[in-house]
């Protein structure tokens, strides 16, 4: 397997893709960097999350600490730099996995053009919206908002130069989601 993959996974909240990532990392060994963001943690957040204020956030942008940075329903998001760095020069990684919006998978595709884009998108709406719901991670303003601009966010992710994944929501579909995901990223590494 190639070293140094760098897998930008998009798509819309709820979608999967901190599932698969996480996949990845204990498959492949792959790592997730640390995300910094401004937004409440939820109480599915993995480590990777570091929370700060945005008066923080944005001294911090202006110190350059951030690899790539957007700003998405009023709150930040950002990839630390120099966690981003080191972590492409450990022995044991293979790879990582960073979950963007479109805008930050662009920052990255324009530094690092080999990075891999993996867009991962409902192929029902109406499952995602039910997930949300269901997974009881976020407060429902926060959900309403998140499914109001669902369509718009879907076209926007439309725009980039990727690979689409159509997902559907159900225990069955799982690892056929998850074996695309592995040949959009190894159809050149092998």
């Amino acid at each position: 397997m190639e070293k140094g993959l760098i897998i930008c996974f998009t798509g819309p909240s709820g979608v999967g893709k901190t599932f698969y990532a996480k996949r990845l990392i204990e498959k492949y060994n792959f790592i997730l960097p640390t995300i910094v963001t401004t937004r409440l943690k939820r109480t599915d957040d993995g480590e990777n999350y570091m929370y700060v204020s945005e008066e923080l956030f944005l001294q911090m942008l202006k110190n350059g600490s951030f690899v790539e940075w957007d700003k998405y329903l009023d709150c930040y998001y950002g990839t630390l730099l120099n966690n981003f760095n080191e972590s492409l020069t450990l022995k044991n990684v293979n790879g990582l996995i960073l979950d963007l919006t479109p805008s930050g998978c662009n920052k990255i595709k324009e530094i690092y053009p080999l990075a891999k884009i993996i867009t991962i998108l409902p192929d029902d709406s109406n499952w995602l919206i039910k997930r949300l719901i269901s997974r009881n991670s976020q407060p429902l303003e926060e959900i309403e908002r998140r499914t109001a601009i669902l369509e718009e966010y879907i076209s926007e992710v439309k725009k980039l130069e990727c690979d689409f994944i159509y997902a559907n929501y159900s225990e069955n579909s799982w690892d056929k989601t998850f074996k695309e995901i592995e040949r959009i990223i190894f159809k050149t590494a092998k």
